[in-house]
């Protein structure tokens, strides 16, 4: 598990529990120790973090396919096609739009 250390586990847990006690009953749902793991495991803190890092490896997926296509299937760019299609499908459905 990478970056978990105990101490950093039990000051999650410690914040995550006094977040609970402060929001009652709203916060019933969650389990301190399963809230605590996730935030000490997971690297990133925002959208935006995730975004950057899938951007940095599409970059070097896409210079590596220009250096030398015959590496590459055309079958990876379908699904990633199709992926994209179910994903706009969704966006449509939940906003009612694509556009920005």
């Amino acid at each position: 598990m990478k970056n978990l250390s105990e101490t950093n586990y039990s000051s999650a847990l410690q914040k995550v529990k006094e977040l609970k006690a402060k929001f009652g009953n709203t916060w019933n749902a969650i389990n301190p120790e399963s809230a605590a793991r996730m935030v000490t495991q997971n690297q990133f803190k925002t959208g935006l973090d995730i975004a950057k890092y899938t951007a940095a490896i599409m970059r070097k997926d896409m210079a590596d396919y220009d250096a030398d296509a015959s590496n590459y299937t055309q079958s990876l760019g379908c699904w990633h096609g199709f992926v994209a299609q179910q994903k706009m499908i969704a966006v449509k459905k939940h906003h009612k739009t694509t556009s920005k």
